[in-house]
């Protein structure tokens, strides 16, 4: 199962809720795809979607899913990684209404750095990435929380 996510934004993010829905009509996408829409104009025909979850429903579809797509936000992306799903990021844009910077594309560059997941920074760019993504080897995710943690441990253990 595909999951796709927007987040709560009051932003609609029609363009990538279309472009899903588009592989799915045309058969690119096979898989079972459920999207959580949010403030977006665009409802979908062709993939099931909820305009928002709560978060019963939203654990259980990331837990369900192989792959998640998701706008960059940092939580979307760590909610994915940290229960180690396959994530496409597709930052919003300032240009196109959906936030008001692009912020969202320096988290999804910095973490494609790491080979932690695929950032599509064209939208036109989803299919291939989706293609993609099946075939790679994605890099687990280290929180940066345990390496502090671990750092603190060792610090203390020297101290005795």
């Amino acid at each position: 199962m595909i999951f796709v996510i927007v987040g709560s934004q009051k932003f609609q993010f029609n363009r990538l809720i279309i472009e899903v829905d588009r592989l799915k009509r045309e058969g690119i996408l096979q898989d079972r795809v459920v999207a959580q829409i949010g403030a977006c104009d665009y409802e979908p025909k062709h993939i099931e979607w909820k305009r928002f979850m709560d978060k019963e429903d939203f654990d259980a579809h990331i837990a369900a899913c192989d792959l998640l797509i998701t706008h960059a936000g940092e939580g979307s992306i760590m909610t994915g990684l940290l229960r180690q799903r396959k994530v496409i990021a597709v930052p919003r844009y300032e240009r196109f209404g959906e936030h008001v910077s692009d912020h969202q594309l320096e988290i999804a560059r910095a973490l494609e750095r790491q080979g932690c997941i695929v950032n599509v920074e064209d939208i036109h760019q989803l299919e291939g990435a989706i293609k993609e993504i099946e075939q790679r080897e994605l890099v687990p995710y280290i929180s940066g929380n345990d390496n502090m943690i671990q750092s603190i441990c060792s610090f203390i253990e020297g101290q005795q």
